[in-house]
């Protein structure tokens, strides 16, 4: 269930409370330069913060498939490095969602946007359905929706891969992948992947609705980015761990 993953986020999150407080709180300055300033060097701004906190993520990717239980010391010259590489796999993947967006987009004479923000972006959303005729808003959904989806699904395994190991090529074997995904098995990567996102969707919604509440919204933004990006990282070390885990019961059979 979505909310054994959360509390089990809450839990890893909460084993230690100082360097969890510690940690949001660099999290949220992090989340500050990115979202709010706007300065003539904001774009390389936005991209070291995203490197910084993917580096982190990765670092918790990794801290999982050895068996961690709490939030991991942050090792500055690992985060970079990670989170480098993991920012060259993250611009693969959009590039490829951003490519088959435009296609269709095009053909249905839609302005190209994310698909999360369809979904998120209310006032935006109505004027669009309002703008096009119902067949061609609900391709246009579906057909976003699963190139998001798969295009996400992959990529959250390549990062898992760079996680464990730290090597580029590695997270680009794309045959390697499908034989993790087929150990694991797809049905069980596909579930547990699917709960990693409602629970994504969920707190995005609740980070849009504080929107509307001068101050509050800072605090629950914060703290709903911080469970995403948590549930996020956690639950794919998880789901990585037991290809990890598996993988090992077959060597070791086979070598007795």
């Amino acid at each position: 269930m979505p909310i054994a993953v959360l509390k089990g986020s809450l839990k890893y999150c909460m084993e230690n409370k100082l360097f969890f407080l510690f940690v949001l709180i660099i999290f949220g300055v992090t989340e500050y330069l990115f979202d709010i300033v706007h300065t003539p060097i904001s774009g390389l701004t936005s991209i070291i913060c995203l490197i910084l906190v993917m580096g982190y993520g990765l670092q918790i990717i990794n801290d999982i498939i050895n068996g961690g239980t709490r939030l991991p010391k942050i090792m500055p010259k690992k985060v970079i490095i990670l989170g480098f590489k993991g920012f060259i796999i993250r611009l693969f993947y959009t590039a490829i969602q951003i490519f088959l967006l435009t296609l269709i987009a095009i053909n249905l004479n839609f302005p190209l946007f994310d698909v999360e923000e369809f979904f998120l972006e209310y006032q935006n959303t109505i004027t669009l359905i309002f703008n096009h005729d119902a067949v061609s808003c609900i391709i246009f959904v579906i057909s976003g929706f699963i190139i998001t989806y798969v295009t996400s699904f992959f990529m959250e395994l390549s990062l898992a891969r760079l996680a464990d190991g730290g090597q580029l090529r590695k997270s680009f074997n794309f045959r390697r992948i499908k034989h993790a995904i087929d150990i694991i098995g797809w049905k069980n990567y596909t579930i547990g992947y699917s709960k990693i996102i409602f629970i994504i969707i969920v707190f995005s919604h609740i980070e849009t609705f504080f929107d509307q509440f001068y101050g509050l919204n800072v605090v629950i933004g914060v703290l709903s980015l911080f469970i995403i990006f948590i549930t996020e990282y956690r639950g794919m070390g998880n789901v990585y761990k037991v290809y990890i885990d598996l993988k090992k019961n077959v060597e070791d059979k086979s070598s007795t």
